[in-house]
């Protein structure tokens, strides 16, 4: 049988109903490889990005998103700055908090930015809400810290005003305000360190520890392999699917040969 012959029959068997079929979920098959695989890659050059922006330069705040913006995935653990004034009413004691194995709370206080938005900053650590450090500083003050994103554990949790389970500005935004921005600033230092009122040093609660790595992350080489892993799988598809039309069509040449020499 010439080529041309054999194209034309792997042609005509193609169009019947049943590998038309076959076609269709291949090509799903193959669309969600494809989309599998590039998930993959994106989080590789997340997962990259991120490690490159966490021993950069500190940004400030604003920069990282907008007001209704989710906090990017390559932002998460880079060093940001914030400039503003706390909001006392508004802050938030975050219960079973442990340090170095000693149960205790965070505490987390909206800073006003000047453009009126709100961003939540988790001063540190007590060991209860009643210790000294409770009361933020007053005035105006630079905040430096790491971004986190929000927390996404007892999303439905039921706790009296002024206490968290877990840290989400969704949740928070409803006390704060509309410009309430996604994450929350995990506070390595603060300027000025005393009271501008009264000149006096502020207690401060102790700092917390970074809940997201923030530097030393190796190169992602799972996600990196996964990703191509996926668009072999789609390749794979292809190349089954031409094997098996090629050899349904191979397995009637020989009927056909001998239908042929009967006649």
């Amino acid at each position: 049988m010439t080529p041309s012959r054999q194209a034309e029959d792997l042609l005509g068997r193609a169009r019947t109903p049943r590998w038309i079929g076959l076609a269709l979920v291949a090509l799903v098959l193959i669309a969600g490889c494809v989309f599998l695989g590039r998930w993959q890659w994106d989080r590789t050059q997340n997962i990259v990005e991120a490690e490159r922006l966490a021993v950069s330069a500190p940004v400030a705040v604003e920069v990282i998103a907008g007001v209704d913006d989710q906090l990017p995935d390559a932002s998460i653990g880079r060093p940001v700055v914030a400039q503003g004034r706390y909001l006392k009413g508004g802050q938030v004691i975050v219960v079973q908090r442990s340090l170095r194995g000693q149960p205790g709370v965070w505490v987390l206080t909206p800073l006003e930015l000047s453009d009126g938005s709100v961003i939540g900053v988790l001063r540190g650590w007590l060991e209860s809400a009643s210790a000294p450090g409770i009361i933020p500083p007053s005035g105006d003050v630079t905040v430096t810290g790491i971004m986190h994103p929000d927390e996404r554990f007892y999303p439905d949790a039921v706790t009296d005003p002024g206490i968290a389970v877990a840290i989400s500005s969704a949740r928070l935004s409803d006390s704060w305000g509309p410009g309430t921005r996604s994450g929350y600033v995990m506070l390595t230092e603060t300027s000025p360190s005393s009271d501008q009122t009264t000149g006096s040093a502020t207690p401060a609660p102790e700092p917390a520890l970074p809940t997201v790595q923030t530097a030393g992350v190796p190169f992602p080489l799972q996600n990196f392999f996964y990703a191509f892993q996926w668009w072999i799988f789609a390749l794979f598809i292809v190349v089954v699917y031409a094997r098996w039309l090629w050899l349904d069509v191979a397995t009637e040449l020989p009927d056909a040969a001998e239908a042929a020499e009967r006649q």
